[in-house]
């Protein structure tokens, strides 16, 4: 995604002095996650259990943007080239006694 905020809105400081602009000053896009988890015990002898588990983490496979290139000396400052990973879904058995 090109182009986030202006960079002709910053310029570098003189040598041996800091600049002007404020900490935290440019702020990235948000968050969106759904994580969630399913469980199911199924009694195996009087005192053993097992448990069936299904975890998905970011369930709707939503595309969450990376923060923008804040380095204005920069080639591609003010652009965002990352994305969060993919859905991830896991199985898993789990015996109790």
């Amino acid at each position: 995604m090109a182009g986030y905020f202006d960079p002709s809105f910053f310029v570098l400081p003189p040598l041996g002095s800091y600049g002007n602009s404020g900490r935290n000053s440019i702020i990235g896009p948000g968050n969106y996650n759904l994580d969630f988890a399913l469980f199911k015990r199924l009694p195996v002898r009087e005192s053993w259990q097992l448990q069936y588990r299904l975890e998905m983490f970011n369930g709707l496979n939503h595309a969450n943007l990376g923060s923008p290139r804040s380095n204005i000396s920069a080639a591609r400052v003010g652009q965002i080239d990352t994305t969060s990973g993919p859905r991830i879904i896991q199985m898993g058995l789990r015996m109790t006694f």
